[in-house]
């Protein structure tokens, strides 16, 4: 039996933290260490819940930030779930 161990954009973003480049800054704004997604009984869109929360921001440019950040998750996630199988 496979254990599928999916992995979330808060974990990786808060490891990101270090970084010394607008990922790393996006990683430390509070208002992205502290989200509290609400899960629900449908499954939720885990980019547009965190695209809520980065156009929040009164920061200008994290939008095109995030993106970058989010493409970089993917390749994480698929890497992720390539070495497990």
């Amino acid at each position: 039996m496979k254990t599928i161990i999916i992995l979330k954009f808060q974990e990786w973003l808060s490891a990101q933290q270090l970084r010394e480049d607008v990922i790393g800054d996006l990683a430390r704004i509070p208002s992205m260490q502290n989200a509290n997604h609400k899960t629900a009984r449908r499954q939720s869109d885990e980019h547009k819940n965190w695209a809520d929360i980065v156009i929040s921001i009164p920061e200008p440019g994290f939008i095109d930030v995030f993106n970058e950040a989010w493409q970089e998750f993917l390749v994480a996630k698929q890497t992720a779930i390539v070495l497990l199988e």
